[in-house]
């Protein structure tokens, strides 16, 4: 029997070097099966658009895979539409346990917002490796200015739908990305966002944002698992004060969507949390 590795159809990879963080990129690109589509094809392939929304996944090493298979069959029906996905990850080793330490380190540096020595310590303590963080300035500027312009360049990207999926830190840098810029996303969807992260910044972020702001042009599904509220974990109840404190700002031109899923912790909650996201991102 022939054993050949496993790809997701119609994906590419690229490595992109960026001149904002100075650190290499693996962006996974998976594209809708009815992409390139014939004029006459029939269903499911029919009435597809001449640009398409793009999901830009966070973390993309462990979701970007996860988020295309969920897009395309779910949009077969009808109520949602395809898109293209454009995960954003690090080059992995092909031991899995080496790329998963790789992706698992590297994403404190870049999502999260400031600098906190103590995570810092007890990440590079925990993986005996230097764990460093607070730089999500430089990356949002490596999405910005580099990925989505290569996006928009080289594939039929609509614009003005840019969608942004994060959890946990990935979910702190969406927050992060919203208030920093908040016209670059349409849409994002939002996961157990770190909130203590920093001496919880991100809601002195936000109340800076306030001050200079009426208007922020964004939709937001924000959401959060039951069972994260344990021990020394604020997650949940973070969450829910960031909605509150959101929906009472009464921003010009947003709305928000929060969502707690019952009987699912920290690491289950994304999977449906991003699904459910996704089915209001991409309605027709």
């Amino acid at each position: 029997m022939m054993t050949e590795p496993t790809t997701i159809l119609a994906s590419e990879t690229h490595t992109m070097d960026s001149e904002h963080t100075g650190r290499t990129y693996r962006i996974t690109v998976s594209l809708p099966l009815g992409y390139a589509k014939s004029p006459d094809e029939s269903w499911p392939f029919n009435n597809t658009p001449a640009q398409w929304p793009v999901v830009y996944v966070l973390d993309g090493n462990w979701y970007a895979g996860m988020i295309t298979d969920m897009i395309r069959p779910t949009a077969w029906c009808g109520r949602t539409t395809d898109a293209i996905v454009v995960g954003i990850g690090y080059p992995q080793d092909q031991d899995p346990i080496a790329a998963f330490r790789e992706s698992f380190t590297r994403r404190d540096f870049d999502l999260t917002p400031i600098r906190d020595e103590a995570v810092e310590k007890s990440m590079t303590q925990s993986h005996q490796r230097p764990v460093p963080n607070g730089d999500a300035g430089n990356f949002l500027k490596f999405i910005q200015n580099e990925v989505i312009p290569f996006i928009e360049k080289n594939y039929r990207a609509d614009p003005s739908k840019r969608i942004l999926l994060g959890h946990s830190y990935g979910g702190l840098f969406a927050l992060f990305a919203m208030f920093e810029s908040p016209e670059l996303f349409d849409t994002l969807v939002i996961g157990s966002p770190t909130l203590s992260y920093g001496d919880r910044f991100t809601f002195q972020q936000e109340e800076a944002f306030a001050k200079a702001h009426k208007t922020l042009p964004a939709k937001v599904y924000l959401f959060a698992a039951e069972l994260e509220e344990a021990m020394d974990d604020t997650t949940l109840t973070d969450t829910l004060r960031m909605a509150a404190i959101l929906q009472g700002r009464h921003y010009e031109d947003f709305s928000l969507v929060k969502h707690v899923f019952l009987d699912q912790n920290h690491c289950e909650v994304a999977a449906p949390g991003f699904q459910w996201g996704l089915k209001s991102a991409l309605q027709r």
